[in-house]
């Protein structure tokens, strides 16, 4: 009976090993692919500023191109009556 008994008790140890061993692997394939989500939200926070950049620049532009395009108009005007 005893033998029967270490028998089961090395298949628990066998089977708890495994699991063990597979939780490993699967602990190691989480945190990997959390590091790379990391580095994805990283590289969007940056490309967002960048983005924020360019929007504020697409702004001003824009805007000193009214400025100028209304000084043509204005100088064109000026011209037209002369």
């Amino acid at each position: 009976m005893n033998e029967e008994k270490l028998k089961q008790l090395e298949l628990l140890i066998s089977q708890t090993a495994s699991r063990l061993q597979t939780m490993q692997r699967e602990l190691a394939s989480a945190r990997q692919k959390i590091r790379s989500q990391e580095d994805t939200i990283n590289r969007l926070r940056e490309s967002e500023s960048e983005l924020k950049t360019l929007r504020e620049w697409k702004r001003n532009t824009v805007s000193a191109l009214k400025k100028l395009e209304a000084r043509i108009d204005k100088e064109i005007s000026k011209t037209q009556k002369l």
